[in-house]
């Protein structure tokens, strides 16, 4: 509780998320928010809109994706890892097979049903079949599986998040084209990610010496047999900002899980409105991936994780406004260079709202 009173504790959580990773805020905002979840509903308990944050990492080799998701297996309190080389359809959803005791058929769940309530980490997702990526759409919005097989009927929950780590097509992202030509994934599957994260390996010297001065201290610093000295080592890092120790932030995040359920309010409906009117108009202008309704929701639900973020039981204008920045960052990303280039002006007057 002593923390999130703590004016700067949504920056201090950002900058806690996989604090031997250099850089790359972006990320590490969507993953905090991804961490927290949004607000399930269930209206006239007819059909559930579901609260959890699905994010894709797409980028250049070398950049660290992997390690995000391997952060998020050792701090999320229920995390199921898989490789999309490693992982088939009936893996990732579930399967039936004949018990060699009773000769009776049985249903074992894979790895979505096993991280009901918690959080699905696939890495090398391209590298999936079409077939095996086309079995987790009902999983990815309905976030329930449906089986028929062996005489059993039944649906099975799938309530998760899901992280998903992607190369582009040939290895290295091509900043001419738009994301879609730069990936092998299907409309469908992309309009359910509700954050797209672009990693680009640009040379920037700078950056670059900041870069090798982190890994280099990291290396020392974790060394085994590294003295008193060398464990005391300071890494460079990009804000001066305090971090939050990672076993209470694993705490904090579980307590926000558990307790806090923030509400929206109307107040912000005209912005939300307008953006979504806005950034329709822009997508079909530049070509770029559809945006769709579930971009709306996807937006709500970042504002409410960012609220219980903060332990409050509503989602303020700081909420929504910090979601907007994070849906506008995603959709300028994922546009050619020169279309990004341009739209860089309108994410630099959204975030000073």
């Amino acid at each position: 509780m002593a923390l999130s009173k703590d004016p700067q504790v949504g920056e201090r959580i950002f900058e806690s998320i996989a604090p031997s990773i250099y850089g790359h805020m972006d990320i590490k905002r969507a993953i905090a928010l991804a961490l927290f979840g949004g607000q399930a509903k269930n209206p006239g308990e007819k059909h559930r809109l579901r609260g959890d944050i699905n994010i894709l990492v797409c980028g250049d080799p070398g950049t660290a994706k992997s390690q995000f998701l391997k952060y998020v297996e050792k701090t999320a309190h229920r995390a199921v890892f898989t490789t999309g080389q490693g992982a088939s359809a009936v893996g990732l959803t579930a399967y039936v097979q004949r018990s060699p005791v009773t000769r009776e058929w049985t249903l074992e769940a894979g790895a979505l049903v096993l991280a009901d309530k918690g959080i699905c980490l696939i890495d090398e997702f391209d590298k999936m079949n079409d077939a095996d990526r086309t079995s987790i759409h009902e999983a990815m919005e309905q976030q329930s599986i449906s089986l028929a097989k062996a005489g059993i009927v039944t649906s099975l929950q799938a309530r998760c998040s899901i992280i998903a780590a992607s190369n582009p097509i040939g290895g290295r992202y091509d900043p001419t084209l738009t994301f879609a030509d730069n990936v092998d994934l299907s409309e469908p599957i992309l309009s359910r990610f509700d954050v797209l994260c672009i990693v680009r390996d640009q040379v920037d010297p700078v950056n670059d010496e900041l870069l090798a001065s982190f890994v280099v201290s990291s290396h020392v610093k974790h060394h085994p047999n590294a003295g008193e000295d060398e464990t005391q080592i300071e890494l460079p890092r990009c804000s001066s900002i305090r971090q939050v120790p990672q076993d209470l932030l694993k705490k904090y995040i579980q307590y926000a899980r558990e307790r806090v359920h923030p509400k929206l309010t109307t107040a912000d409906q005209d912005k939300l409105a307008k953006m979504y009117a806005d950034l329709r108009r822009e997508s079909t202008v530049t070509g770029s991936i559809p945006i769709t309704v579930r971009h709306i929701e996807s937006v709500i639900r970042l504002a409410e994780a960012h609220a219980k973020m903060h332990l409050r039981d509503y989602v303020s204008s700081d909420d929504v406004n910090m979601a907007i920045r994070i849906m506008l960052e995603s959709f300028i990303e994922t546009q050619k260079y020169s279309i990004m280039k341009s739209m860089r002006g309108l994410s630099d007057l959204t975030s000073g709202i």
